[in-house]
C-alpha cells in the first residue's frame, strides 16, 4: 500500500480525534468512547489542512473580527514556513465543493480497529459519523511522541478545529464557497491556490 495512503490515514485520524465528542450511544460506548460527527464536516476540515493558504485567509478574517494576535501569528507562520508550496495537497472540485473519497483511508483505520463508520438514520438525511476506539485515540498520541514528522499534522488539526469553532459541515462548506477561486473552480479540476492574494492581504494588515 502506498505511503501516501498511510499518511492520509494519519492525517484523517488526527482530525477525527481532535474533532470528536463523547459518544452518546450506550450500545457502542464501551468499544468506541468518542464520536466524530459528519463526513461533510470532516471533508471541510481536511480541506483547510490540505490548503494552508485558504486556512491563512480564514485566520486573517477571524483576526479582523477579533484582533486576536495568535490568529495573525498563525497566518504569518504559514507563509514563513512556505506551507502553501510545501504542505499543500490538492483536492478536486466536485459537485458540492472540494471532495475526496475517504473509503480507502477509512478502511485502513477500520481494519486496524481504530475507527468505525456508522450511518445515523434521520428523517431528512442519513449522516455518516465515525466512532473512535480507545486504541485509535492512544495511537494518535503515540504517533506524535514517536514520530516527530507527524507533529505538524497533529498541530494543524488542533488549529483547524479552533478556526472551525462549533460550525458543522454545511456551514464550513458555505464559508469555503465564499472564496471566489474555490466556488468557481470547474468540476473535476483541482481547487486553485490563493497564496499570492492571501500573502498580499497579510502584508497589508501588518504594514
Amino acid at each position: 500500500m502506498a505511503n501516501t495512503e498511510y499518511r492520509d490515514a494519519v492525517r484523517i485520524l488526527f482530525l477525527l480525534v481532535e474533532g470528536s465528542v463523547e459518544n452518546p450511544d450506550s450500545d457502542t460506548y464501551s468499544g468506541y468512547p468518542r464520536r466524530f460527527e459528519g463526513e461533510t464536516r470532516l471533508q471541510a476540515l481536511d480541506f483547510w489542512v490540505r490548503y494552508p493558504d485558504y486556512l491563512a485567509d480564514e485566520l486573517l478574517t477571524q483576526y479582523d473580527e477579533s484582533r486576536e494576535q495568535a490568529l495573525l501569528d498563525a497566518a504569518r507562520a504559514i507563509f514563513d514556513d512556505n506551507e502553501p508550496s510545501e504542505k499543500a495537497i490538492p483536492m478536486l472540485r466536485r459537485y458540492f465543493g472540494a471532495y475526496e473519497p475517504l473509503d480507502t483511508v477509512l478502511s485502513i483505520l477500520a481494519v486496524a480497529g481504530l475507527v468505525r463508520p456508522v450511518t445515523v438514520l434521520h428523517p431528512t438525511a442519513n449522516p455518516r459519523h465515525f466512532l473512535l476506539s480507545e486504541a485509535g485515540i492512544e495511537l494518535a498520541d503515540r504517533i506524535v511522541r514517536e514520530h516527530s514528522i507527524f507533529e505538524w499534522y497533529a498541530g494543524r488539526a488542533k488549529l483547524v478545529l479552533k478556526v472551525a469553532g462549533g460550525r458543522g459541515g454545511s456551514a464550513l462548506k458555505e464559508r469555503q464557497h465564499q472564496q471566489k477561486e474555490y466556488h468557481e473552480a470547474q468540476l473535476h479540476d483541482l481547487i486553485p491556490t490563493i497564496a499570492d492574494r492571501v500573502r498580499a492581504r497579510l502584508e497589508e494588515i501588518e504594514a
